[in-house]
C-alpha cells in the first residue's frame, strides 16, 4: 500500500506546472472565514469533573466554518462521553487557524491542562498544502506524541487522519488531485508511525471521500454537520475498541 501511494504521489508531480499557478489563485480568492466565537472550555455534567478531554489542532478544531463553538467536535464528543459514562467531563479546545505541526507545541504547550484522559489531535491540512516534507511530518508527529505521553502517561491519544483534500470543493482540478494524493500518503505515514507506539494510542481514519454537504460555504472547512458526525465517530471508535477509559462505569 505504501509503495503504491508513494508512486502515485511522485507521478502526480507532472501536474505541478498547473498546480502552482492555480494554487496561488485559490490562496488569493478563497473566502476567509474566522474562528467561531464562543467558549473554548467547559464542563458537561454536574459536580467536580472526573474526566478531561483535550482537542488539539488546526482550523477545524478552532471552529472555522462554524457559527459557534457549541457546534465544535470537542463539546459534541464530551457530551457523548458524559451520556455514556455518566461522568462529569471537562473539555478544552486548543486550536488555531493556519497552524502546522511544527508550531503546535510552541503555541499551545503552556496551555495544556494538568490532567487529560483523552487527547485528540486533528492536523495535516496546512502541512499538506504548505509543503511539509514527509520525513518532517513523521518526526514532528512522533515528537508531539512523545511529549504528550510524558505529560499524560495513561491518557488515550487519538490521532485523526488528514481530511481527503481531493474532496474539497474549493480546490480546482488538478490542485485537489495533487493534494489529495499527498494527504493520502501523509495518512499512511501517520498510520504506520503511530499504530505501533503503545496500546493507548489510536489512529482514527476519516472517510476517503467527503460529500459537499459536509463543507462550510467556503468549500474548504467542515460545517456543523461534519463536526457532529466527526464527534460521534470518535466516540464510536473508542467504544468499538473497548478502551477502559470509556467502558468502565
Amino acid at each position: 500500500m505504501g509503495v503504491f501511494l508513494w508512486a502515485r504521489y511522485l507521478m502526480s508531480f507532472v501536474l505541478l506546472p498547473l498546480v502552482f499557478p492555480l494554487g496561488r489563485k485559490v490562496r488569493n480568492t478563497i473566502l476567509r472565514m474566522p474562528e467561531a466565537p464562543g467558549k473554548r472550555e467547559g464542563i458537561v455534567g454536574s459536580g467536580t469533573p472526573n474526566m478531561s478531554i483535550v482537542c488539539l489542532g488546526e482550523s477545524p478544531v478552532a471552529g472555522v466554518g462554524l457559527s459557534n463553538q457549541t457546534e465544535n467536535i470537542t463539546p459534541i464528543f464530551a457530551q457523548k462521553v458524559h451520556q455514556y459514562t455518566q461522568k462529569t467531563v471537562e473539555w478544552h479546545i486548543l486550536g488555531k487557524k493556519g497552524i502546522r505541526m511544527a508550531e503546535l507545541l510552541p503555541t499551545f504547550g503552556d496551555e495544556f491542562p494538568e490532567e487529560a484522559d483523552i487527547f485528540f489531535i486533528g492536523m495535516g491540512v496546512n502541512d499538506c498544502k504548505d509543503g511539509t516534507s514527509m520525513s518532517n511530518w513523521r518526526e514532528q508527529w512522533l515528537a508531539l506524541h512523545g511529549h504528550l505521553r510524558r505529560l499524560y502517561p495513561n491518557a488515550l491519544i487519538i490521532c485523526s487522519s488528514v481530511p481527503p483534500l481531493i474532496s474539497f470543493p474549493a480546490l480546482p482540478f488538478p490542485v485537489r488531485v495533487f493534494l489529495g494524493y499527498r494527504s493520502d500518503l501523509m495518512n499512511e505515514i501517520l498510520r504506520v508511525s503511530v499504530m505501533p507506539l503503545d496500546e493507548k494510542t489510536m489512529y482514527l481514519p476519516l472517510p476517503s471521500i467527503l460529500a459537499p454537504k459536509y463543507f462550510a460555504y467556503d468549500g474548504f472547512h467542515p460545517n456543523a454537520i461534519a463536526h457532529k458526525e466527526w464527534g460521534d465517530g470518535i466516540f464510536d471508535a473508542i467504544v468499538e475498541r473497548e478502551d477502559i477509559i470509556i467502558v468502565e462505569k
